[in-house]
Parts: C-alpha cells; structure tokens; sequence
C-alpha cells in the first residue's frame, strides 16, 4: 500500500467539477453533490443555511466527501464548519469565478445575489482513501492521515 499525499488530493478535488457531500441527520443519512473549491490548500463548498445538508452539519459536523470518479474513487473522511457568508470571502469568490466558467455557471457564483444567501463551509480532513483498479484482479488502496 503506498501513501496517498495532501497535494494529491487537494488537486484532485480542485480538478473535480462536483463533489458528493454525504452528512446524517434525524431521517438518517444524506447525500448531495455540490460545487466545491480548493482555497490557499484547504477544500471549501457552500450551501444555503435552510438546506439538508447545513442542518445535518449544524447538528453533527462530520461528513464524508467523494469525487464522482467509480474507476479511480477519493474518499475523505472530515468535518464542516461554517465559516460565514460564501460573498464575503474574496479568494472563495476567486477560486470560484475561475473554476465555474459555464455561461449557465454564472447566476449561481458566490458574488452573486444567491453567493450572498449562502454559507460557506471550511472541510478539516480527517482521514482518506483511494484506490485505483488497474484489472479486474489487480488494485491499490492509498491511505492518507491527517
């Protein structure tokens, strides 16, 4: 088993158009895909305060966090904190404007009227996980630890 590297995987949320938040609540666990950034090396996503997912994280901040990619999966095992209003972090807006660059990307961006209605959230990795499946009898599982 080789050692999986922070770098490695900042670059490859970075890189990643959605990530798959999981979280639990009172009905249970929870999945949702968002839009998430990598800021100054630390992962950062948003969401709107009434949501599943920021209720689920105000009553219990762990969360799973995973990359749509079933060939090669990155798993991260971490919390969430709530770290204010998306529209009032300049570098957030920033790495946003830079990744989203969708026409249809542009209405939902942080310095936008809705980036002012939502929260973002500071991820501190705990633990993570990927594999890459080279054959059909042949992989390699990577760990990393904070």
């Amino acid at each position: 088993m080789s050692e999986l590297h922070w770098n490695e995987i900042a670059e490859r949320f970075s890189n990643a158009r959605n990530w798959w938040i999981h979280t639990t609540g009172p009905s249970g666990p929870h999945a949702v895909p968002v839009w998430g950034a990598v800021v100054d090396g630390s992962l950062v996503f948003y969401g709107s305060p009434s949501s599943i997912r920021s209720r689920n994280i105000a009553a219990d901040p762990r969360i799973v966090v995973h990359l749509e990619d079933g060939d090669a999966p990155l798993i991260l095992h971490a919390t969430a904190t709530a770290g204010g209003s998306a529209s009032d972090r300049p570098a957030l807006v920033r790495a946003y404007q830079d990744k989203y660059t969708r026409p249809s990307d542009a209405e939902f961006l942080p310095d936008t009227s809705y980036g002012e209605t939502v929260v973002a959230y500071d991820i501190t990795p705990l633990s993570a996980m990927a594999w890459v499946i080279a054959t059909s009898d042949e992989w390699t599982i990577r760990r990393w630890r904070s």
